[in-house]
This record gives structure tokens, C-alpha cells and sequence, in this order.
């Protein structure tokens, strides 16, 4: 009998053969058997490479200010499960969510599902029973044959596009960006927020019939002085706060998202001072996360190139007197040598950590493929990330910086280390 939360999850760990499973045909069957094919709320479904927490975030924080109720569902989590589905913000609580798994395995009727499948299906079952007003869907992996695609959006939004799961989408930009473009629909609005968009975005939503707006083309930004912004797009034109969540690229992510709001206007009227409110409001954990300030810890999930860059670029921008100590590690199916490779000019100290489970990158093998490009810098290995935390606590001084990044699972580490040693993580607590 599975009782608590725990005890599901465990137990879907265990359901399927594998734990990627790319397709529609089984969470299809299952949705029918529940009645959930055809939700009575729009769909907001949000692909890309890197950015899409953080454009779930504006989407539920500037909806929210409008007075809309809304449901969210996102990956990974970083420290409790219930992250990944939250009504208006707020995690649903562990009963919702046992309720929706009891009722996801009575109507599989034998058919095996993936843990992200019983979470998507769990995510709209509890949208539904709450009849929220819009709901917005975080793409697993790809597009195409996520199990978020299953339903039919009224947004689609591309964020970028860069090279990750290389074993599941290949290593080619145009090839990525055809999967991503999976969750377009005919006459249905597409906006894509890459800066310098693969051709195969046009190109597919020409095929499939859908409307495509882009960046730079059909809606633009520009930074104002005094920690304002200007947005113009759709004929229309705003002067805006600072988004609350830290890194230049946030105004790209900001930009993109009130060009959705924009194109979905008739679906879900929003005003301006709902926009400015909620970009000053949003909060997502992990992404350029000030975590204490004396000495300086920061957290970033950058587990790919693209993310590697635009953490370097806030580093340059926000520099420290003191060093900069990496605390990392990374799964061995990421670009683990070219992220240390944009890294390492701004990393005097690394400390490395060897990730729990079969994708992990092994300690030997992490520390060769720093040293390999980190000759003269020291490079010290550490059994846990409680250990990696107390000895950085001990060693760091108040001008220096700790940047802890390479995974979600390495910030998930970091902030129940945190939480465990008394005197770190002050912002946390």
C-alpha cells in the first residue's frame, strides 16, 4: 500500500523500464480514461534550452497580479517534489497530489507510465478539480514527444535554444529547435525569445500553420537608465521596473513573456501596472540566488554552455575583491568540458562533489577534466556537499565568492546543506 507521497514516488521510480520514455501514446490513453483530453482552461506550454523556470515565473507572478487564478508545473524540483505543481504560486499540498496519483493509477488499467508522466497527468488532474483560469506547462524534454505536448496550447513559447541532452535531441541547433517546435499548434501564437533563432523555427511554424512572433523582429527592448526598461511590441509600448530576478537576460525573458501576454489578450486581458507588479514580484529559486552575502554564496543551476555564459556574464558585471570559488559538479551527459572551459577564467578554486546516481560524472573523472584546462589552480575533491559546505564556511574569506552551479541536483545539495550547518545560507533562512 503506498500511503505517503514518498512511498508513490518510490514507487513510480520502479513502474517503468526506463526513466526517459519519449512519447504520447501512454499518458494519451490514461488522460482519456480520466476525462482530462480537453481542459476547459487555456494552456500556456513553454520549450526551450534554458530560461523556462524563470519564464514560468513572470507568466504566474504577472497573471496572479491580474487576478487570475493559476496552476504551474515545472522540473525539476530542487528540494521538496511539491515545487513542480503550484496553484497561484503556492505548492499544492501533499494530499492533491496523492489524490491525483490514486486516480492517475486507477485509470492506467495496466498501462506503465513514466515518474514525469504520472506528475504531468497529477498536474492537470489537480488543475482541473481547482478550476484555475490558465495553466501554464514547463516542457520535460524536447517538445515534440513531451508529455506536456499532449494537450493543445493556446501559447506556445520558445525560449532558446542550445545544445543539451545531446543523447536525446542530438547536437545540432536546427534539429533541436524542430523538437521544440513540436508544441506549436495551427493559428495558435509561437513566440520565440532566442536572440539568434535556428531557421527551422520559421520554417515549421510556416508548415504547421502557426503565427510566429520573434524577438527583434516583431517585438523589441531596450535598457533605461534608472533600473527601468522600455518594452515595444503589438502596438504597444511600456516603461518597466527592473525584473526581481537578477542577470541582464531576465529583461530577454521579461520581453518575451509580455509578447505572449500581448498575443493572448483576448484569451486573458492583462494591464500594465499588473505587468510592473508582477516582474517586481516574481521568485524562483536557484537561478543567481544571492543565498548570503559575507562571504558571498551564490546558486545557479547553469548545467549547459549557454547557461555557463550568461553566468559568467553576471560575474564580470558583479565582481568581488576577494576569489571566486566554484563549488561543482555535473552529470556526464552534459557538455561538462565545455562549460569548464567558459568557466574557468573566472574561477580561482574549484571544489568538486560527485552527484549521486547512474548519470553522475565520477569524481576522477571530474577533477581530470578540470585539471586538463585548470593547470595552475587548485582543485579540491570533497565526499559530500555537507562536507564541501562546512569546509568552504571554514576557509572562505568575507571578500571572496562561493558560485555553486553544474545541476539542479548541485543547488538542491547546497540548500539542504544549508539548512544543516548553522551560520550559511542566511537569505535561505
Amino acid at each position: 500500500m503506498k500511503k505517503t507521497l514518498a512511498d508513490w514516488l518510490s514507487w513510480q521510480e520502479t513502474l517503468h523500464l526506463s526513466e526517459i520514455d519519449l512519447g504520447l501514446d501512454r499518458i494519451r490513453e490514461v488522460a482519456k480514461n480520466l476525462g482530462l483530453l480537453s481542459p476547459s482552461f487555456p494552456i500556456i506550454t513553454i520549450a526551450g534550452t534554458n530560461g523556462k523556470g524563470s519564464y514560468v515565473a513572470f507568466f504566474e507572478s504577472i497573471l496572479k497580479e491580474q487576478g487570475y487564478k493559476t496552476g504551474s508545473y515545472t522540473s525539476p524540483h530542487l528540494i521538496d517534489y511539491n515545487e513542480r505543481i503550484k496553484l497561484s504560486s503556492l505548492n499544492v499540498s501533499d494530499e492533491f497530489i496523492i489524490k491525483a496519483f490514486e486516480k492517475i493509477d486507477q485509470a492506467r488499467d495496466g498501462i506503465s507510465l513514466t515518474y514525469f508522466e504520472f506528475g504531468t497527468l497529477a498536474a492537470i488532474y489537480i488543475f482541473t478539480q481547482q478550476k484555475v483560469d490558465v495553466a501554464i506547462l514547463e516542457v520535460g524534454l524536447g517538445g515534440r514527444l513531451d508529455a506536456s505536448n499532449l494537450w493543445d496550447t493556446s501559447l506556445a513559447i520558445i525560449t532558446s535554444i542550445g545544445i543539451d541532452h545531446i543523447d536525446w535531441l542530438g547536437d545540432d541547433r536546427e534539429v533541436i529547435a524542430v523538437e521544440k517546435a513540436g508544441i506549436m499548434r495551427k493559428d495558435v501564437p509561437v513566440i520565440c525569445g532566442d536572440l539568434d533563432p535556428p531557421h527551422s523555427i520559421a520554417t515549421e511554424a510556416k508548415q504547421l500553420g502557426a503565427i510566429l512572433y520573434q524577438i527583434n523582429k516583431d517585438f523589441s527592448y531596450k535598457k533605461q537608465k534608472h533600473k527601468t526598461w522600455n518594452w515595444k511590441g503589438f502596438n504597444q509600448s511600456y516603461t518597466l521596473p527592473s525584473p526581481s530576478l537578477s542577470g541582464d537576460f531576465q529583461l530577454n525573458n521579461s520581453a518575451t513573456v509580455i509578447a505572449g501576454l500581448n498575443a493572448i489578450k483576448h484569451l486573458l486581458p492583462i494591464d500594465e501596472d499588473s505587468i510592473k507588479q508582477g516582474l517586481k514580484k516574481a521568485s524562483i529559486i536557484g537561478r543567481l540566488q544571492l543565498i548570503q552575502q559575507k562571504p558571498e554564496w551564490l546558486i545557479d543551476v547553469a548545467h549547459n554552455p549557454h547557461a555557463a555564459k550568461q553566468l559568467v556574464k553576471y560575474l564580470n558585471t558583479n565582481p568581488v575583491k576577494g576569489k571566486t570559488i566554484a563549488l561543482f559538479s555535473m552529470l556526464k551527459d552534459k557538455d561538462i568540458n565545455q562549460v569548464i572551459a567558459i568557466m574557468n577564467s573566472n574561477i580561482d578554486e574549484w571544489h568538486i562533489v560527485e552527484l549521486d546516481g547512474p548519470r553522475s560524472t565520477k569524481l576522477p573523472d571530474l577533477k581530470r577534466i578540470i585539471m586538463q584546462q585548470s593547470q595552475n589552480k587548485t582543485v579540491l575533491t570533497h565526499k559530500s556537499f555537507v562536507e564541501a559546505c562546512k569546509s568552504l564556511k571554514r576557509t572562505s574569506k568575507l571578500q571572496d565568492r562561493v558560485v555553486a552551479f553544474g545541476s539542479f541536483l548541485v543547488i538542491s545539495e547546497v540548500i539542504n546543506a544549508c539548512h544543516q550547518i548553522d551560520g550559511l545560507g542566511d537569505e535561505l533562512k
